[in-house]
C-alpha cells in the first residue's frame, strides 16, 4: 500500500500517492480525513479539465504537511500561442492544524501567454468508523449524511446514534477575486472554478477543510440541518488576504513547535548513516504526540492505531527517555487517569490494570465495540511501573512519583492478585471480553503463540517477557520505595523478584537449546519455539550472566538473526512465515529492546551486528523510516527488506527505536535521585565517530564526542556536562542472581 499520511494532534490526512481519496467505491484502502478515529472526509478529487497538467513530484518528508508539483505539457495559451512543456509550476501543499485540513494551492505561469484553466474539487464524507474502515465491524451502522451548499462552502453533517454531532465544512478562499461555483449531487459536492493566469505572474488559492465532532452536551440549539454548527470556523466571514495571511501563520506556528522539538532533544551528528535515522525518528515522534488532557504521549501509529495504546505508548517513552522526559510524564498521567477500577470482563478490566487502548469512534461509543476503553494487555501494567521507575531515574521529579503512588500500589495489587490467576507467581492472561483480543502480549495476534508442532496454546498464558518485565518491576521499585521512605514495601518488592527469578529460571529456561521458553501455556508446559520474546527478556537482567551469554549467542544465530534484524521466530519452526505479522517478520522495537539487553550484559559485539542489521533495513525503506515491521527474508536474499503490506508507518516504538539504540551504545544509565549517571560509550564496529549534544538528564545536559581509536576502542571526550551530577565511568560489571 502507498500512501501518504500527514498529521498533527488528532487530525489526520490518509491519501493515495497524489494526495487524492477516491470516490468511495474505489477507496479500498481506507484513505480519509480523521478525528476522533471517524473518517470526516471520504473523498477529495482534484483536477484540472484540460488534461494539460502532470504531476512531476511529491513530498511528505515534514510530517504534517505534504507537497505535489505539477507542470504543464505542451499547449495554446489563450492568445494562440504555442506554450513550451514545463513552462507552468503548480504546488499543491496540503497540511492539517490540529483542527483543519488546507489545500493551498500556486500556480505560476513562465510563459510570454496567458493561460486559462478549469478545476473542480469534489467531496464526500461518510463519517465512517475507523472498524468500518478496516473491514472489522461485524456490525454496521446505516448512517445518514446531510449534504448542502452554502455560499462558497460544502457542509456535510451526521448525527450519530448515541447523539454526537459530526460536520464537516469544505470552504474555498482565492488571493483576489475567482468566481467559485460550489453544488451538492447525491451526498458529493463539488466546488467547480476558472483560473487566469497572465504572462509572468502568480495566482493562489486554499481550500480549508474544518470537520467538527461534537457530543450532545457541546452542542448548540441546531435547528434541522446543520446551519448553526460553527460552520466551524470555516472563516466565510473572513477577507481572503486575511485567510491567507491566517493559514501562513498556522502553518508556522506548527513550523515553531517541530524546532521546539528538535531543540530540547540531542543532536547527534557524525555518521550520515545513523544521523538521518535518528533525525527521522525524532521527527516521526513528534508527529505522533498527542495530548488528550493529561499531557503529550505517543499514539501507537498511523494510519490505523493513532489513538491512545497502553503497551506502545509506554514502551515508546521508554525508549525516548534520552531525548524527551515530558511525553514520559504525560504517557503516565495519561495511562493513570484511565487504570481500570472494576471487574468488567466485557472489556477485559480489572482494578489496578492499565489499559490496552482507546478508541473514541462511534462503534465503541455505542457498544458494539469494547475499546472505550479495552483492557486486554497483559503487559502494559508492569510497563507502566517500568515507566515510571525509569521517569525517576531520569528527572529525579519524586514529587510527580508521589502523585502516582496511588496508581503504582494498584498496579502492583492488580500484578498479585488479578494478573496471578492460578497462583503459581507468574502473570498469565485468558481472554474474557467477547470480541476481545485471544493473545494479550505485544504479538496480538492469533496465531503467535504455538507449541513446537505448530499447536496453539491454550488456556491461561505466561509469556516470557511479561515475567521479566514484572522481575524488572519489583527490582526497580525496590529502590523508588526506599527513596519514598517505604523500607517495607522495598524489601517486599525486592524478595519477591530473589523468588520470580528463581522460578523464572526453572520452569522457562531450556538448557539444551540456550533459550528461554516463549511462554508456558493453561497446563504449565512449555511453549517452546525459539522467538525474540526471549531476547526482550535480556532487557529485565532476570537471567545470570552465562545463561544471557548463552541466549544472545543463540539470538545471532542465522535462523533468528536475518540481516536486518532479529526475527520474531525462528526460521526452523513449523509456522515461520517471514511476511506474516509475528511469525518470522522483523520488528524494530523489539530488536531496540534486544539491543538494550544485549548492552546492559556487555555483550557490545553483538549489540553492534543488531545495529547494523537495523541500520541496513532503514536505507531501503523512504525517508530512513523504519515501518512498524518489514519481512524477515535474509539479508542474503535480499538486498532491501521485503514490506509488509499494512504496517504502519510511522509507528511510534518503530520511530523511538534509534533513540534507544543511542542509549544503548553509550550505555547510559542516570540515576539522578543518587546524584550519578552511570556511561561506558561502545561504538558499533561500523560506526567511526558520533557527537552528541544534549541529552537532557536532570536539570541539564550531558554532550559528548565519540570516536573510534587506532586500537579499535571507543574514545570518549566529555563536551558538557550541567546536569550536577557526577559521570561514573565504570567497567562492566556482570549480571548475577539478585541477593535476598
Amino acid at each position: 500500500m502507498e500512501f501518504h499520511v500527514i498529521k498533527e494532534n488528532d487530525l489526520f490526512y490518509l491519501s493515495d500517492v497524489d494526495g487524492q481519496l477516491p470516490e468511495k467505491e474505489n477507496n479500498r484502502d481506507g484513505y480519509g480525513l480523521f478525528l476522533h478515529d471517524t473518517r470526516v472526509l471520504s473523498e477529495w478529487k482534484w483536477r484540472n479539465e484540460s488534461g494539460h497538467l502532470r504531476r512531476i513530484g511529491s513530498d511528505s518528508a515534514q510530517n504534517f504537511q505534504a507537497a505535489f508539483w505539477y507542470s504543464n505539457t505542451t499547449m495554446t495559451g489563450d492568445n494562440g500561442g504555442f506554450v513550451q512543456d514545463q513552462s507552468v509550476l503548480v504546488k499543491r501543499q496540503q497540511f492539517v492544524s490540529g483542527e483543519r485540513f488546507y489545500e493551498e494551492c500556486s500556480f505560476e505561469n513562465f510563459s510570454e501567454e496567458s493561460l486559462t484553466f478549469h478545476f473542480e474539487y469534489t467531496a464526500a464524507a461518510d463519517y465512517a468508523d475507523m472498524f468500518d474502515v478496516r473491514g472489522y465491524a461485524e456490525q454496521k451502522v446505516a448512517r445518514q449524511v446531510e449534504a448542502f451548499v452554502k455560499q462558497n462552502s460544502l457542509v456535510f453533517s451526521y448525527r450519530a446514534v448515541d447523539g454526537v454531532l459530526c460536520s464537516t465544512v469544505v470552504t474555498f478562499v482565492a488571493d483576489d477575486e475567482m468566481d467559485v461555483m460550489a453544488a451538492m449531487k447525491d451526498g458529493r459536492g463539488a466546488l467547480s472554478f476558472t483560473v487566469q493566469i497572465p504572462a509572468q505572474s502568480v495566482r493562489r488559492w486554499v481550500v480549508t477543510v474544518t470537520p467538527t465532532i461534537l457530543q450532545p452536551s457541546e452542542q448548540q440549539d441546531v435547528n434541522g440541518r446543520v446551519e448553526s454548527v460553527n460552520v466551524a470556523g470555516s472563516l466565510l466571514n473572513d477577507k481572503n488576504q486575511n485567510v491567507l495571511g491566517e493559514v501562513h501563520k498556522e502553518k508556522e506556528c506548527i513550523e515553531d513547535s517541530y524546532q521546539r522539538w528538535f531543540d530540547r532533544a540531542p543532536r547527534v551528528t557524525g555518521e550520515e548513516v545513523f544521523e538521518r535515522w535518528y533525525q527521522r525518528g525524532l521527527r516521526d515522534l513528534r508527529m505522533l504526540a498527542t495530548d488528550i488532557g493529561h499531557g503529550t504521549f505517543p499514539v501507537a501509529g498511523v494510519p490505523w492505531y493513532s489513538v491512545p495504546f497502553g503497551r506502545d505508548s509506554l514502551i515508546t517513552a521508554i525508549q525516548s527517555l534520552s531525548a524527551n522526559q515530558d511525553m514520559a510524564r504525560g504517557t503516565l498521567a495519561t495511562m493513570a487517569a484511565f487504570q481500570g477500577t472494576q471487574v468488567n470482563p466485557s472489556r477485559d478490566e480489572q482494578p489496578g490494570k492499565i489499559m490496552h487502548e482507546l478508541r473514541p469512534g462511534e462503534l465503541t461509543r455505542i457498544g458494539l465495540k469494547p475499546f472505550g476503553p479495552y483492557y486486554g494487555t497483559i503487559d502494559a501494567t508492569p510497563l507502566f511501573l517500568n515507566l515510571a521507575a525509569d521517569y525517576l531515574s531520569w528527572t529525579g521529579d519524586l514529587e510527580f512519583i508521589r502523585s502516582l503512588e496511588g496508581n503504582v500500589q494498584r498496579a502492583f495489587s492488580w500484578l498479585e492478585n488479578y494478573g496471578d490467576r492460578d497462583g503459581d507467581g507468574f502473570v498469565e492472561y485468558q481472554r474474557e471480553a467477547e470480541g476481545g483480543i485471544s493473545n494479550q502480549g505485544w504479538k496480538d495476534s492469533g496465531d503467535s503463540v504455538m507449541h513446537k508442532d505448530g499447536a496453539f496454546a491454550k488456556g491461561s498464558i505466561a509469556l516470557c517477557e511479561v515475567q521479566g518485565y514484572v522481575y524488572r518491576a519489583y527490582t526497580k521499585w525496590a529502590d523508588v520505595y526506599r527513596l519514598l521512605g517505604r523500607e517495607d514495601l522495598s524489601n517486599d518488592v525486592k524478595q519477591k523478584a530473589v523468588r520470580l527469578q528463581k522460578r523464572f529460571i526453572d520452569n522457562f529456561w531450556i538448557d539444551a537449546q540456550s533459550t528461554v521458553a516463549l511462554a508456558l501455556d493453561g497446563n504449565k508446559e512449555r511453549v517452546e519455539p525459539a522467538s525474540s520474546n526471549m531476547g526482550q527478556v535480556l532487557w529485565s537482567e532476570i537471567l545470570p550472566q552465562d545463561l544471557a551469554n548463552r541466549l544472545i549467542d543463540r539470538l545471532l544465530e542465522d535462523d533468528m538473526d536475518s540481516g536486518f534484524g532479529i526475527r520474531t521466530l525462528s526460521s526452523k519452526e513449523v509456522r515461520y512465515n517471514p511476511i506474516s505479522y509475528h511469525n518470522g517478520s522483523v520488528w524494530p522495537h523489539d530488536n531496540s529492546i534486544i539491543i538494550a539487553g544485549m548492552a546492559l550484559y556487555g555483550r557490545h559485539d553483538a549489540v553492534g551486528r543488531v545495529t547494523e542489521g537495523l541500520l541496513r533495513a532503514s536505507e531501503g525503506f523512504h525517508l530512513w523510516r523504519l515501518p512498524e515491521l518489514y519481512g524477515g527474508l535474509s539479508g542474503d536474499a535480499v538486498q532491501a527488506p521485503v514490506p509488509y503490506p499494512v504496517s504502519c508507518s510511522p509507528q511510534a516504538w518503530a520511530a523511538a527505536t534509534p533513540l534507544l539504540v543511542l542509549q544503548s551504545m553509550l550505555n547510559l544509565q542516570p540515576d539522578v535521585p543518587h546524584g550519578k549517571v552511570h556511561i561506558r560509550p561502545e561504538l558499533p564496529s561500523q560506526l567511526t565517530r558520533l557527537s552528541i549534544v544534549g541529552i537532557p538528564i536532570g536539570g541539564g545536559n550531558l554532550s559528548l564526542e565519540l570516536a573510534r581509536g587506532a586500537n579499535g576502542q571507543t574514545e570518549t571526550v566529555i563536551t558538557e556536562n550541567t546536569t550536577g551530577l557526577e559521570l561514573v565511568r565504570e567497567t562492566f560489571k556482570e549480571v548475577d542472581r539478585v541477593s535476598p
